[in-house]
C-alpha cells in the first residue's frame, strides 16, 4: 500500500512540473524514496522481547560513566500515588527507592517529581531541562511509576489502533484524557530535548507500557534508546502496596550483581536478572518487556546505574529485618503470614488465590484454578483491583 501511494504521488506531482525542472524533481523525489526506505529499515530493525532472556554479553563500545570515567548519568524520576483520586497507588515508594539507588550510584543530577508535581506541562519542562544538560557521552534515565492507559490512536501509527500513555494529573490531582501524555508526545519531547549521541533508558512501572517510548518511530533516527517496562500494552502492572513488582525485581537484580562484584555490565544482563527475580520472588503473572531502537541491542548498551557504595535492595533489607537469609525467603515467608502481608500492603486473599490455584507451583489444574478464583472473588480479594481498573477506564475514556 505504501508503494502504490508513492507511485500515485509521483505521477501526480511529475505531471505538474515544467520540462526544465523535471530533472531536479526526479533527484528530489529519489531522495524522498531513499529517506522512506531508511525509515522503514529502522522500523524493521527495532527489537522487542517480552519475558524472554536476551543477549547479555558486554558487547558495547562505550562503557558506562563509572567504568569509563567519561560522561555523566542524568536521572528523571516521576512517581504518583494519585492521592486525590479513587484509584490510589504506592508509587512514591518506587520513586524513593530509585532515589536511594541513584544516590548510591553517585549520580548528582536527579530530578524527582511526586504526586501533584506529575502534571504533563511540568513533565515536559523537566524533560527539556534535564535533556539540555546531557552531553554526547552522557546517559539520560527516565523512570516513571504510576498509572498507564491506552487511548485511541490519532495518527494511525499503532497496529492495534491505540496509543499508550502515562497518566499524569491535572491541577486538581485528577486523571483526564487531556492530562495524559501519549507515547508519541513523550517520544517527541525526549527527541527534541537531547543530543543524538546521548544514550537513553526509559524505565516504566505502569500498565499499558510495553511500547510507551514508541522506539520504532523513524524520528528516533540513530539514537541508542532502550525501554524496559513492567508489562505489555494489554496488561496491568502489579502494585505490591509498597511499590511495583517490576521496580523491586530490578533493584534486587542490581543488588545481586553488586554482591557478585560485577561493576560493568550490559542492559541485557540487568534485564535478565530482573526477569529472574520477577519469576523467583513474585511468581508474577505480568510480563516485563524490553524494546530498543534499531541502533542498539541490549548487549550493546552498558547499564549506567551501578552503585559506587554498598547497596541493598528494599526487599533484601526486609529479609534481614525478618530473619530471612534472602529476598526469596522473605517474600515466601510473608506469603504464609497474613499479618506481615498486611504490613507490606499485600492483599492476603490474592496470595491465597495464587497458592490455591497452583499458579505459584506451575502445576495448574483448570478446575482448581476456577475454584480458587471463585473463592477469591467471593472473599473480595479482587475488589480493589477491579475498582481501580474501572475508575481508570472512566477517567481516560475517549469520546
Amino acid at each position: 500500500h505504501g508503494s502504490i501511494g508513492l507511485i500515485r504521488s509521483f505521477c501526480a506531482r511529475f505531471a505538474k512540473v515544467g520540462r526544465a525542472r523535471k530533472m531536479d524533481f526526479l533527484k528530489g523525489f529519489a531522495g524522498e524514496v531513499l529517506k522512506q526506505a531508511v525509515q522503514q529499515q529502522q522500523m524493521q530493525n527495532a527489537t522487542q522481547s517480552t519475558n524472554v532472556r536476551v543477549e547479555a554479553e558486554s558487547n558495547y563500545e562505550r562503557a558506562a560513566p563509572r567504568a569509563s570515567g567519561c560522561g555523566e548519568t542524568h536521572v528523571l524520576i516521576m512517581a504518583n500515588d494519585y492521592k486525590r483520586t479513587s484509584s490510589p497507588l504506592t508509587c512514591s515508594m518506587d520513586g524513593r527507592n530509585m532515589e536511594t539507588l541513584v544516590r548510591a550510584c553517585g549520580v548528582t543530577d536527579c530530578i524527582a517529581m511526586y504526586d501533584d508535581q506529575c502534571q504533563k506541562h511540568i513533565a515536559h519542562q523537566a524533560i527539556a531541562d534535564i535533556g539540555r544538560r546531557c552531553a554526547p557521552d552522557d546517559y539520560l534515565v527516565i523512570y516513571y511509576s504510576g498509572h498507564g492507559t491506552s487511548m485511541r490512536d490519532h495518527d494511525g501509527d499503532e497496529a492495534d489502533g491505540k496509543d499508550e500513555a502515562y497518566c499524569f494529573v491535572d491541577e486538581d490531582g485528577q486523571v483526564t484524557g487531556d492530562s495524559c501524555m501519549r507515547d508519541d508526545e513523550f517520544a517527541d519531547a525526549v527527541i527534541q530535548a537531547t543530543n543524538e549521541q546521548v544514550r537513553i533508558l526509559v524505565l516504566s512501572d505502569c500498565c499499558h507500557s510495553g511500547t510507551i517510548a514508541d522506539l520504532d518511530k523513524p524520528s528516533w533516527g540513530a539514537r541508542e534508546v532502550i525501554s524496559i517496562s513492567g508489562c505489555l500494552d494489554s496488561q496491568t502492572s502489579g502494585d505490591m502496596g509498597r511499590g511495583g513488582i517490576y521496580t523491586h525485581s530490578m533493584l534486587l537484580a542490581i543488588d545481586h550483581l553488586q554482591d557478585a562484584a560485577t561493576e560493568d555490565y550490559s542492559v541485557g544482563m540487568l534485564y535478565n536478572g530482573t526477569l529472574d527475580y520477577d519469576q523467583r520472588v513474585f511468581n508474577s503473572a505480568q510480563d516485563i518487556t524490553i524494546q530498543t531502537t534499531s541502533s542498539v541491542t541490549p548487549d550493546r548498551m552498558a547499564w549506567p546505574l551501578v552503585p559506587v557504595e554498598e547497596y541493598k535492595a528494599p526487599l533484601t533489607q526486609a529479609a534481614a529485618a525478618s530473619g530471612a537469609t534472602n529476598a526469596d525467603e522473605a517474600v515466601h515467608h510473608a506469603m504464609g503470614n497474613p499479618d506481615l502481608l498486611t504490613q507490606l500492603g499485600i492483599n492476603p486473599g490474592i496470595v491465597q488465590f495464587i497458592s490455591a490455584s497452583g499458579l505459584a507451583s506451575g502445576k495448574i489444574d483448570p478446575k482448581q484454578l476456577l475454584k480458587a478464583g471463585y473463592e477469591a472473588y467471593k472473599s473480595g480479594a479482587f475488589d480493589d483491583m477491579r475498582k481501580q481498573a474501572n475508575e481508570m477506564r472512566k477517567s481516560c475514556k475517549q469520546q
